[in-house]
């Protein structure tokens, strides 16, 4: 005999939008044991409601040693309510157990499974948000897009830290534990003073009294940087830090300003218009305060360096100074006195020797000079009268026809000379023509144009004038005259 089994499957109806898992009744053989059954519903129940959004009240809280919450989620209204089990494990329950109250509308987010030990089916909750949670978040994406076209969220807007400040001020609860935090990693890095202005970061008032503290902290002297911050919570304990007054009071501090809000999940509105963020109050102030190991560090270093440059420059300069030293050594004038002390000694010496050397330099040039002046003038004019008297003898010899014959070449060659000197033509009518200034002979008209002064000697005197007409061709009547005379 066959065995009806019901099973879960997938059945898709003529209208697309109706994609539901159906109940159908399969005839099988096979026979299921419960534990098996509510295994393979529960791998169906797990593979569809992986992640799912209920909306609904939270009754029958239990809260258990091992730090699990368990809760009922019912829809809210009278009449009868439907209700859905849930779970919280521990590692979640204590980030999102304060929101999980008996009568609390919520949004709960998880992943549906079967509990097979009693064959019922419940949410395992990931994360808990108050009723109305997605309307916050669209607000806060509104703001979030407002302020950022604003420009408070640039990046080239934020300011870089100081890196040694002196007083650093604070703004968050002086009750929290956000400011211990910040005085003991702030004091163990760096001695500095802090400057606390109070502030509630949590509740309604949270946003002007922060803004307040910030202002408080602007007109405070010394203040080289701000923390701005509280410890973890929950999203709602965070509000405070996603409202315009905070946003805006961060981005128009006149110093940086270092957010330190929540955890490492947590990024608030005041984080993205802070100069800088950090994930903790403990690690804002170790962004903000200077590790004075590695200032120290860092000094030595400098430290180091300037020795061994000073060293190189000591060297130098020493080396300068020797060379300088020994310039100045050899430019003594001490050394030059002592040098012209003994070449005037030398010159003293050889005064005193002077009258003495010319003396007998005088006497030796007298002694030379006396022997050919011992001899003179006698033997000079015996030669010279020898000399004389055979000349006188010569000219006496000579024939007196050989006189006539050399007086009368003498007339001839004067008659050749008379003839070829330039004076002879002068006397004859011709002169010779110079330019005044260059003294130059004027051989041809055209070296002599009109305005030119030229000097004409005559056969008696000279003329000195100026050419008033240059013609090339030559004076018709020279020409007559060369004709009659051929």
């Amino acid at each position: 005999m066959k065995k009806a089994v019901f099973v879960l499957s997938r059945a898709r109806y003529a209208d697309p939008a109706m994609d539901v898992d159906a109940v159908t009744a399969v005839d099988q053989e096979k026979t299921y044991t419960v534990s098996a059954l509510n295994r393979e519903v529960r791998s169906l129940i797990e593979g569809k409601y992986d992640g799912v959004w209920v909306e609904a009240e939270i009754s029958n809280v239990t809260r258990a040693r091992s730090g699990h919450i368990y809760f009922s989620l019912v829809d809210p209204g009278g009449g009868v309510k439907a209700q859905l089990n849930a779970v919280m494990w521990q590692g979640l329950a204590a980030r999102y157990g304060a929101r999980i109250k008996t009568g609390t509308a919520v949004r709960c987010h998880g992943r549906l499974t079967l509990y097979e030990a009693r064959g019922t089916y419940q949410l395992i909750a990931d994360r808990v948000e108050a009723a109305g949670a997605g309307l916050k978040a669209l607000a806060l994406l509104a703001l979030k897009e407002k302020l950022a076209k604003e420009g408070l969220f640039a990046t080239d807007r934020k300011r870089p830290l100081p890196t040694y400040p002196s007083r650093i001020g604070v703004v968050t609860s002086r009750d929290g534990a956000a400011i211990r935090d910040i005085v003991k990693i702030a004091f163990r890095r760096f001695p500095v003073r802090i400057a606390l202005a109070h502030a509630q970061v949590q509740g309604p008032t949270a946003p002007d009294e922060i803004a307040a503290a910030l202002d408080r902290l602007a007109s405070t002297p010394e203040v080289d940087v701000v923390i701005v911050g509280r410890g973890g919570g929950s999203a709602d304990d965070l509000d405070a830090f996603n409202t315009e007054t905070v946003v805006r009071a961060v981005a128009a501090h006149p110093v940086p300003v270092v957010s330190a809000v929540g955890h490492e999940t947590d990024v608030t509105l005041a984080d993205l218009a802070a100069d800088r963020r950090a994930a903790t109050p403990s690690e804002a102030a170790e962004i903000a305060v200077p590790d004075r190991d590695a200032v120290l560090d860092d000094l030595y270093a400098h430290l180091d360096r300037m020795e061994t440059v000073m060293e190189i420059r000591v060297s130098a300069a020493r080396e300068r100074i020797a060379a300088f030293r020994e310039r100045i050594a050899n430019q003594d004038p001490r050394i030059h006195l002592k040098q012209g002390i003994e070449t005037l000694a030398h010159a003293r010496q050889v005064l005193a020797r002077w009258p003495e050397l010319v003396l007998t330099r005088a006497r030796a040039n007298l002694a030379l000079a006396e022997e050919p002046l011992s001899r003179w003038p006698g033997p000079s004019v015996k030669n010279a009268s020898e000399a004389l008297h055979a000349l006188d003898l010569a000219l006496r010899r000579q024939p007196k026809p050989m006189l006539e014959t050399a007086r009368a070449d003498l007339a001839k060659s004067a008659a050749r000379l008379q003839a070829l000197s330039p004076l002879a033509s002068l006397s004859r009518g011709y002169a010779i023509v110079r330019h005044a200034e260059t003294r130059s002979i004027v051989r041809d008209a055209a070296e002599a144009p009109p305005g030119t002064d030229v000097d004409i000697t005559l056969g008696c005197g000279r003329l000195v004038c100026g050419v008033k007409q240059a013609l090339s061709e030559p004076d018709p009547a020279i020409q007559d005259r060369s004709k009659d005379t051929l």
